[in-house]
């Protein structure tokens, strides 16, 4: 549902799912919001991005450290 409604504003807004921006390096990309979406698991993604392996067991007091120091580590303001 998400996908598709995002992709009808895109449209409405832009009159096509295509549009050209430019990023951090001023480097023209296009973004695409052509439905379907790629889907992906949000942890392995993170885990891939970030280089590091997550605990199992996302409810332990020892993930609870690891993501707190992980936090610091990027810099990342969590509460």
């Amino acid at each position: 549902m998400t996908e598709e409604l995002l992709s009808k504003i895109v449209f409405a807004i832009k009159g096509s799912y295509k549009f050209k921006i430019h990023n951090e390096k001023n480097e023209e990309i296009e973004i695409d919001f052509t439905t379907p979406w790629r889907w992906v698991s949000m942890m392995e993604e993170l885990e891939k991005v970030l280089g590091k392996k997550f605990p199992e067991d996302l409810e332990s007091s020892e993930t609870r450290e690891f993501f707190d120091k992980l936090c610091v580590e990027l810099k990342v303001q969590c509460s």
